[in-house]
């Protein structure tokens, strides 16, 4: 009876998803400190500590640089926006997902060549290489984590995930992965090839990356922003916080008190994006990728022992393998800056891309992405603070003049004018406003700005114009491909029966109109495409799933007068827009 009542017990610690070591009993074991670790980054460095590559985003290229001469050895074409790229088979082989056509490269090193480009789904990001067969590769899109035969092309796995899965961290068995918006941190057991727990390291935790694995000390570092929505006084210092939020994988517990608050540690930063961990001297390398600095902090004391400028939005970071050199990957600059570690100086600035885009639209990129240009900030946000890759942050921000505001994807600008929930911007670049008004620059043009719906802002000033066209540059991801497609034409019956197409209209559905639905005022119809990335929903965000649109009291309710089979429908239709 005892035995089968600890069988018992074991089984609902599997089924319930409690598996991380403890102190007294625990259902997996963690690693040995000797176990090799690995984390997905926009930069990898060869097992000899010779070579490092680098991905190209801007330039859909990958770059590999020789250590002994700090030489580019070869800059090599792969798919569309590159983001982060992991050795393979010795060494021999480089495996790169392209976000933009939603594949995965495999480089022969050698050759210096792609040999093969398989499809593996929407929004490809993480990648890190399992065996000499297999890796593993982050999907945003489809919220998922597949395992795939880089040989083959073959996805062997899919493993379903909580919302925007990113960043990969390997330790034996245990694949740790951080999602971008929510903040939480999930992970895989591999022999079950499921996950087995999640946590929150906050409810204000966002913009999760990276994720890295220190198998020393047992803990994972996840470089983050805390953004603090509820402020009622948005101000450019009480808005986005630097973090870097420190996890026991013993037991998975969030060590709060360890937290690495790079503002107060550092200095004002935007957007940690990567780490490095020195376990000899208990460093943490944080590269910031919206101030474009490295912060070097001592986890011991919580404070920097250095912050040392780098290039353009850093997004990746690698120590040698005797941890006297840090090697920064500058994303937008195209550059790898190399820093001694023992004098805490700049030893070289390596270019390793040549860029071959629009000069425009490099300087709209650095735009977009720089909180330390004066201009724009002052060091705490950026636009890609709460629209990193032109999505939506799923965050309503109490504190805006008018009222809480649902931060909308800025897919489709071109053709969805008028701007903000009560069409307050009649054009784009009265993005000036918001720049002046929340983020603190003192503006790209000179003198007094126009008022919203006033005298245009564009032409004024080259850098705003620039700014303003790099907004219609972002290009949204296809819809998953529906499971149940009679679901979705019977969805699309219901919205024209309905004549929902009386305000959403057009390609882009909507009027362009301000409407009183019974939220609260009158609002400009939003567009009905890319719902499936944009939740909540409403101005207000009063609608967590899109289902509550049409359950919540005002002029959308629907659960009176029409079955629920058919909202869910609908549901299944909208979500499936724009149609290919």
């Amino acid at each position: 009876m005892l035995n089968k009542l600890k069988i018992g017990i074991t089984l609902l610690i599997v089924i319930l998803g409690f598996g991380v070591q403890g102190q007294d009993s625990s259902l997996y074991d963690l690693p040995s400190a000797n176990t090799p670790t690995q984390n997905s980054s926009t930069i990898a460095l060869s097992a000899n500590g010779r070579q490092i590559v680098v991905a190209n985003m801007l330039n859909d290229t990958i770059s590999i640089v020789n250590l002994n001469t700090n030489e580019v050895v070869a800059e090599i074409p792969v798919g569309n926006d590159p983001r982060i790229v992991d050795y393979a088979v010795r060494d021999s082989l480089l495996l790169v997902t392209n976000r933009g056509d939603g594949t995965l490269s495999v480089v022969d090193v050698a050759a210096q060549a792609v040999i093969a480009t398989y499809p593996v789904g929407i929004l490809p990001y993480g990648v890190l290489n399992r065996d000499d067969e297999t890796a593993f590769v982050a999907l945003q899109g489809t919220d998922e984590v597949i395992e795939i035969n880089f040989n083959t092309g073959e996805i062997v796995a899919r493993i379903p995930t909580p919302d925007s899965p990113m960043g990969l961290a390997l330790w034996g068995d245990f694949l740790y992965v951080s999602h971008l918006w929510s903040g939480e941190l999930s992970l895989i057991y591999l022999p079950q090839m499921r996950v087995v727990r999640t946590i929150q390291t906050g409810i204000d935790s966002s913009l999760s990356p990276s994720v890295v694995v220190d198998g020393r000390d047992g803990l994972l570092y996840l470089p983050q922003s805390r953004s603090n929505a509820q402020n009622l006084n948005l101000t450019f210092d009480t808005t986005i916080f630097p973090v870097v939020n420190i996890v026991d994988l013993r037991d998975l517990g969030v060590r709060r008190l360890e937290r690495l608050t790079l503002d107060t540690a550092d200095r004002p930063v935007n957007m940690p994006f990567d780490v490095a961990v020195d376990t000899v001297r208990d460093w943490v390398f944080v590269v910031n990728s919206g101030s474009n600095t490295l912060s070097i902090i001592n986890r011991l004391t919580g404070l920097a022992e250095a912050s040392i400028r780098v290039g353009s939005n850093p997004r990746g970071i690698r120590l040698s393998l005797d941890n006297n050199f840090a090697y920064v990957h500058n994303a937008i600059e195209g550059s790898l800056t190399i820093i001694n570690t023992r004098t805490l100086q700049i030893v070289d600035i390596l270019p390793i891309s040549d860029l071959r885009i629009p000069v425009d639209e490099l300087i709209g990129a650095e735009l977009f992405h720089t909180a330390v240009d004066p201009r724009i900030g002052s060091n705490w946000i950026s636009c890609a603070s709460c629209h990193f890759d032109g999505q939506s942050d799923g965050r309503v921000w109490l504190g805006f003049p008018d009222g809480a505001r649902n931060t909308p994807v800025l897919f489709g600008l071109e053709e969805t004018a008028p701007y903000t929930w009560s069409a307050g911007w009649d054009e784009l670049a009265d993005v000036e406003l918001k720049i002046r008004e929340i983020m603190v620059g003192r503006g790209l043009l000179n003198g007094t700005p126009n008022p919203p719906l006033g005298a245009p802002h564009a032409e004024l000033s080259l850098d705003l114009d620039i700014l303003a066209a790099y907004l219609l540059t972002f290009t949204p991801p296809t819809a998953p491909e529906t499971t149940h497609p009679e679901l979705v034409a019977r969805g699309e019956v219901v919205f024209e029966t309905l004549n929902c197409a009386s305000c959403h209209s057009g390609t882009m559905l909507m009027d362009g109109l301000n409407h009183d639905v019974g939220t609260g005022g009158e609002f400009n119809t939003p567009t009905l495409n890319w719902l499936w990335l944009s939740a909540p929903y409403f101005h207000d965000g009063r609608a967590t799933q899109l289902r509550d649109v049409f359950i919540l009291p005002g002029e959308h309710q629907l659960i009176a007068n029409i079955p629920l089979e058919d909202i869910d429908a609908l549901v299944a239709y909208l979500l499936s827009l724009p149609s290919p």
